[in-house]
């Protein structure tokens, strides 16, 4: 109930405004409920019709250049995050997206491309986070960005992202789950999965995920009900006792895992979900033996 007030706060301050959601279609505003309007309360995902309904709403298509702005290159630093400093300069500035934003990303392409972006603004400590499962029009929305931007000093969620250097000492945790979630193939080492990437196997402590990377075949422009069946899939077969409270996730560098993650989050399969950055990459030539 509390995530309901809150969400319908974010959008709608009064029945009158409801309207305001057509002004530009061609639609009759309702005049009773519809399932068009009910707002859900999904933790990370929002239909195109709960749009319309949002202030203060930055809507940003994630794409292979964005993406450059967040990650350093596989010759640099294994497509780690870039520092804070650097990704406050790089993207926030550049893209003004402000804490009051309210972000609503979507892309063409993978859906774990976006999760990965998300997740990066997740990190930092946004509040207003949403991936949109759904075809859109961007030119019905008007945006207009704040001058002056809103940040924060530090990351707000230092606890969902990971680095190598870290992992040790989450070994000594009885209650973290850790999860790789590349294929078969790559976490038994028969293929490395990427062409810049040298050596193959697995993190120790680390346990094979049977959904045999299907994160990386989710498309951006899934709909709803394929969201929902996917989501059902992972509940199926990621189950664990009340002991676990983290879980920790892990791909080749960070792409998958984070999908992996936002759907745990969704699902609430732990209190804390955390995202190894850089993943076997970073590993495989820093910290194999």
């Amino acid at each position: 109930i509390e995530q309901l007030i809150e969400r319908c706060n974010e959008t709608l301050h009064s029945i009158q405004e409801i309207p305001r959601m057509y002004r530009k279609t061609n639609r009759e505003a309702p005049r009773k409920p519809s399932n068009s309007i009910i707002m859900n309360i999904s933790k990370w995902f929002i239909r195109p019709d709960e749009i319309f309904s949002i202030k203060n709403l930055h809507l940003l298509n994630i794409t292979s250049d964005i993406m450059n702005d967040i990650e350093t290159d596989k010759n640099n630093n294994y497509w780690k995050y870039y520092s804070y400093d650097e990704i406050r300069e790089k993207l926030l500035n550049k893209y003004r997206i402000s804490q009051e934003s309210f972000i609503v990303l979507y892309t063409k392409e993978k859906l774990m491309m976006v999760a990965r972006f998300a997740w990066l603004l997740y990190w930092i400590g946004y509040k207003h986070i949403k991936i949109l499962i759904g075809q859109i029009d961007p030119s019905l929305f008007i945006m207009n960005f704040s001058q002056v931007l809103n940040l924060p000093n530090l990351p707000l969620r230092p606890e969902v992202r990971l680095t190598c250097d870290q992992l040790s000492n989450e070994f000594l945790s009885q209650t973290t789950k850790f999860i790789d979630v590349r294929t078969y193939k790559e976490y038994s080492g028969e293929i490395t999965g990427y062409s810049y990437i040298r050596r193959s196997g697995h993190i120790p402590n680390f346990q094979y995920d049977s959904l045999d990377g299907l994160y990386a075949q989710i498309n951006g422009d899934i709909t709803w009900n394929e969201l929902e069946n996917y989501l059902k899939i992972m509940s199926n077969t990621n189950t664990y006792d009340n002991n676990i409270k983290k879980i920790i996730y892990m791909c080749g560098t960070g792409w998958r895992a984070s999908l992996a993650a936002i759907f745990a989050e969704e699902l609430n399969l732990a209190c804390t979900i955390s995202v190894l950055d850089s993943g076997w990459f970073e590993w495989s030539e820093e910290y194999l033996k």
